[in-house]
């Protein structure tokens, strides 16, 4: 659960990283900060299927979690640049990284429900089911705090220390996740079987 939280920060970026970082540090216009939600909402609508689709089964799951760690970064990239150039180099940067931090969230939406059933316990699957799911809980609390006091006031150099620290943590959570599920499809010893007393 604990590498599951910065796993969720896509959604403290899209609703107040982007708006928050285009109205302080950019030149772009404010009247932008809506089309995040649009490319957000258009996007998610357009694609949710065809990628959970993609991401069946504990392979693409696990690999799913890798892509979501690449385009955290490469958001972060992009908000870090976004500073730089005028008003027409700022919104457009500003919107790619909105439509890549919305493919994010639709690889760690699937890749996390997926991982989180193939992983849980068998006898125990309600519960692991429900602690694994209040990451997302704790993000929505911890999320925006650490943005707007530690990202953002690093300036540009926070997004792209945040970036690296998610794209390092996903491949951690995808060997964990992998181990695991080797564990699971191991088969289970053999009882021997005991002597006979005499």
């Amino acid at each position: 659960m604990l590498l599951d939280i910065p796993m969720n920060l896509d959604d403290s970026i899209l609703n107040v990283g982007l708006p928050l970082w285009l109205v302080n540090r950019t030149s772009a216009p404010h009247a932008l900060a809506p089309a995040f939600l649009i490319i957000n909402t258009v996007t998610v609508v357009v694609l949710q299927i065809s990628v959970s689709a993609r991401a069946e089964g504990p392979r693409r799951a696990t690999r799913a979690v890798l892509l979501y760690g690449a385009m955290m970064f490469v958001c972060c990239a992009f908000l870090a640049v976004a500073t730089r150039g005028g008003t027409w180099v700022a919104t457009a940067v500003l919107l790619a990284a909105a439509l890549v931090v919305t493919l994010a969230e639709l690889m760690r939406s699937v890749s996390s429900w997926e991982l989180a059933v193939l992983l849980a316990p068998q006898d125990s699957r309600a519960e692991y089911l429900g602690v694994a799911g209040m990451s997302q809980s704790i993000q929505k609390s911890a999320g925006p705090p650490l943005l707007t006091g530690a990202v953002m006031a690093a300036g540009p150099a926070g997004w792209l220390v945040l970036g690296a620290l998610v794209a390092g943590l996903s491949v951690v959570q995808r060997r964990a996740c992998t181990r695991r599920l080797r564990a699971l499809a191991a088969p289970a010893p053999k009882p021997t079987a005991l002597a006979p007393t005499p």
